[in-house]
């Protein structure tokens, strides 16, 4: 379904995105990262004035550096481990909003690197937050995963009141981080300070250009591309897919509620689908059936095993954001296969990744701005 489907317009006349955006002095950790470098493509184009603070570690990550540059991002190198490097990026200039994503964000990672993984992840988190509590950004959204719950293979979604908990590596590390904010959070209450925090759990952020290596979208579109077969580790595993069109939508939401003051500061949301979460089997053959539309080449999927621990089911509650928000997924499952092989298919076809995310981005905030607010509407949550 079409995003403009999505979006119930409202008669009362409210601001646009780009005029909230535009003029805002945004700090975001991990810019050149899958996630945030969407996040910072749609800042830009909103006439945010972007700072971005992040190592540039590997092929992709200096690649999204050049190119986030190019398109107007003021581009810091540094480990969020070192607080030094964090309190100065941050204390350089009034930043109106801070956005924390820089992370370890695999979890087989956390296996073969763990304490890598453990001091990135908690460490970070200690260091962005306690950077803002000298600096005192107006508003602060530091961003976990729902991995941070203690897994108990319920087959309804876990909710924000949920335990936090581990099992490995990259689960303890996330559950660590929260418990650093809600520490932080209180820190900020009891001393009166200015900053309106809120922590957000992501579910399977999915999208063009992740090429981490071991999730489920970079494999199956190198299958793809190769010829195949798709060999899927756990086809009946549930996740909670979502687009990182949504996720970059309620990041912007969020964050504007938190500057008015209509939501309140402190809280932690889950961000997650609408349904709670699909089969590792329904994306794979949704993203098979998207590359067969564009090639004609049909590729089979087949079953294998996996080389590392993982849980078979998470469904995540994402309720609580979008009734607080007023925040509507434009992208189903078969939306975001689309949208992800044609990217893909353009960068495959010549075109500069930048250039394809800067395209679908332009296209996605062209539609979500032809209502006048989604936050502000009655949330519903399909």
């Amino acid at each position: 379904m079409a995003a403009a489907d999505l979006i119930a317009h409202d008669a009362r006349p409210t601001q646009s995105l780009a005029d909230l955006w535009n003029g805002r002095r945004v700090l975001v950790t991990g810019h050149t990262g899958f996630i945030g470098s969407w996040l910072t493509t749609a800042l830009l184009q909103l006439g945010a004035r972007v700072t971005g603070f992040a190592l540039a570690d590997d092929a992709h990550a200096r690649t999204r550096a050049w190119a986030l540059t190019e398109l107007g991002a003021d581009t810091r190198c540094g480990d969020v481990r070192d607080f030094a490097a964090v309190h100065q990026v941050m204390a350089a200039q009034p930043f109106d909003v801070v956005v924390h994503l820089a992370a370890q964000p695999v979890v087989s990672i956390g296996y073969s690197d763990p304490g890598m993984t453990l001091t990135t992840n908690v460490t970070g988190s200690v260091n962005v937050l306690e950077a803002a509590r000298l600096c005192e950004p107006p508003v602060l959204v530091h961003v976990t995963s729902d991995k941070c719950y203690r897994n108990q293979d319920w087959p309804w979604p876990y909710r924000e009141v949920d335990s936090l908990g581990g099992g490995c590596p990259y689960s303890v590390s996330k559950a660590a981080a929260e418990l650093v904010f809600e520490a932080y959070a209180s820190l900020y209450a009891a001393a009166g300070k200015r900053i309106r925090s809120s922590s957000v759990r992501f579910g399977n952020v999915i999208g063009g250009g992740d090429a981490a290596a071991g999730r489920l979208v970079p494999e199956v579109i190198a299958a793809l591309r190769a010829g195949g077969p798709v060999v899927l580790r756990r086809p009946d595993a549930v996740r909670p897919w979502q687009h990182v069109l949504d996720v970059v939508h309620g990041l912007l939401l969020l964050s504007d509620g938190l500057a008015d003051r209509s939501v309140s500061g402190g809280e932690v949301f889950n961000f997650a689908p609408p349904g709670d979460g699909e089969t590792v089997h329904t994306l794979a053959s949704a993203l098979a059936a998207s590359h067969r539309g564009l090639s004609g080449a049909d590729v089979p999927l087949a079953e294998g095993r996996g080389d590392f621990p993982e849980d078979q089911l998470l469904r995540l509650d994402g309720r609580k954001a979008a009734n607080a928000l007023g925040w509507h997924h434009a992208f189903d499952c078969a939306d975001a296969a689309d949208s992800i092989v044609a990217w893909h298919h353009s960068v495959a076809g010549g075109s500069a990744p930048h250039e394809v995310t800067s395209a679908q981005v332009s296209h996605f905030l062209e539609t979500i701005q032809q209502a006048p607010s989604a936050r502000r509407q009655t949330g519903r949550h399909r």
